[in-house]
């Protein structure tokens, strides 16, 4: 960010919004870089529910796994 002071050294000044449209343009002019992350893909979804569920006892099949992940595109991990 801008004007944040001179000595800066092992200083990191981070953002994160799902809606950057709303943030008033002076503070969106003041962050130098903008890193979009997009959502997951299917099979980034895929392997997420695997590794949440973890241990848990459960009776998914692979095939439920696959569908809950197709089913769940606009899912939001925050």
């Amino acid at each position: 960010m801008q004007g944040v002071g001179n000595d800066n050294d092992g200083i990191l000044v981070l953002g994160a919004t799902n809606i950057p449209w709303v943030l008033d343009a002076a503070i969106r002019r003041r962050f130098e870089k903008r890193i979009y992350i997009p959502l997951p893909d299917e099979i980034a979804r895929l392997a997420i529910f695997k590794f949440n569920i973890g241990n848990t006892p459960h009776q998914l099949t692979e095939e439920n796994f696959k569908d809950l992940a197709k089913k769940n595109r606009w899912f939001f991990w925050s």
